[in-house]
């Protein structure tokens, strides 16, 4: 089979998109199909036989809007999916989680399959209704007849409204193409317990909430902290100040990573941790798989997590972490220093977990998910999924 990824925001190496797509490539071939990469023209990531033709892909601030046409891109993103269609048996679309890679969907031929694959659900739900009304009004026209939705998460768990299922197979519970982190060396430990944020800085992540827990940390205990300009949350006036805080702080104990950062720089940097910030939005992660909180476990890495997560039932099923409902900075300390007295337990719970995982969230699992489906439903074209 000939496939073809599609990844509107694979511009540099922070956050998972690049993992993302790289580890769903090597599943693919893995399996013996071929797979054309199509990328942003600004993207500086190196994939062997990627193409760089999609619009480029800009932080999406007030000012920049004014001179990108939301339709445009659109219809760019459309023009490189018939592109895709026309030499491939299945386009993928690695992140449908934006408005331009909705509408454009209306304008995809109408029976090669394609794959949407969908992060964070609830993206669905939030969505802006001048985007979603046009891509129902799309949908409903041309009447695609093998347009899927992916997604890690349960629909029913997080509430969310879909109307267009008529036209549309949505298949829940997907896996994560999670990459095999190879061994990495215990890092060279200095005074330091050192709690991770990785990332790209966000509201959702409750970023801010950083800058309050340094101030008030005990001399021990130091901070890693991504905070790479991107996407719209560096144009976040709110976020643009906390990244202006923490740089002011002067903490010795404060290590800032404020550039884009190789895999392997990353990792290393996620090794050096001892534990990792996954206090995230209780709403936005309800049933959302976070790349970050697999890879911490990967490494042995315990987590902190918010209640109500889809993180915090796997912490409450396998161990590796605490799960707190007031993210009070005294009950964060609190988690941290439990976390650090009984450090060999946590770790060990957490690699055991991090395991278990990941035979269900690789890139081979993903790719075999996505083969049998649409074999599977091209083989009953009448079929209706949901």
């Amino acid at each position: 089979m000939k496939v073809a990824i599609i990844e509107p925001n694979l511009v540099d190496y922070t956050g998972h998109y690049y993992s993302f797509v790289s580890e769903l490539k090597r599943g693919f071939e893995e399996l013996g199909d071929q797979v054309d990469i199509f990328l942003p023209k600004n993207s500086k990531v190196e994939i062997e036989g990627a193409k760089r033709l999609l619009s480029p892909s800009f932080p999406q601030n007030a000012m920049i809007k004014k001179y990108m046409s939301f339709l445009k891109k659109a219809l760019k993103i459309a023009a490189i999916c018939k592109i895709a269609q026309k030499r491939s048996d299945l386009v993928i679309f690695s992140t449908a989680d934006n408005g331009e890679v909705l509408n454009a969907t209306g304008f995809f031929n109408k029976t090669k399959p394609v794959i949407l694959y969908f992060h964070i659900l609830t993206t669905l739900a939030r969505m802006r209704m001048k985007s979603w009304k046009v891509f129902e009004f799309l949908i409903k026209l041309r009447k695609p007849q093998n347009l899927y939705i992916l997604t890690t998460s349960g629909i029913n768990s997080v509430g969310v409204n879909i109307p267009f299922l008529s036209h549309v197979k949505l298949f829940q519970n997907a896996p994560y193409p999670l990459k095999n982190i190879a061994y990495l060396d215990e890092p060279n430990r200095d005074s330091l317990f050192y709690l991770a944020y990785m990332g790209a800085p966000a509201k959702r992540k409750n970023f801010a909430k950083l800058i309050e827990l340094i101030r008030l940390a005990p001399e021990d205990l130091g901070f890693i902290i991504q905070c790479t300009p991107h996407a719209a949350n560096f144009y976040d006036s709110d976020i643009q100040d906390a990244v202006k805080t923490l740089k002011g702080l002067g903490s010795k104990n404060l290590i800032l990573l404020e550039s884009s950062l190789p895999k392997e720089s990353y990792f290393k940097a996620l090794n050096q941790s001892s534990i990792v910030w996954c206090l995230y939005d209780s709403e936005w992660y309800k049933e959302s798989i976070s790349g970050i909180f697999l890879e911490a476990w990967s490494l042995g890495k315990p987590v902190i997590t918010t209640h109500g997560t889809w993180m915090a039932k796997q912490v409450q099923k396998y161990g590796g972490g605490i799960v707190l409902e007031n993210l009070e900075i005294p009950e964060i300390l609190k988690a941290v220093e439990k976390i650090k007295s009984e450090y060999e337990k946590f770790s060990a719970e957490a690699k055991r977990a991090g395991r278990i995982l990941h035979k269900e969230n690789n890139g081979h699992a993903l790719a075999r998910f996505i083969k049998e489906i649409v074999k599977n439903d091209l083989a009953f074209p009448s079929k209706q999924i949901c």
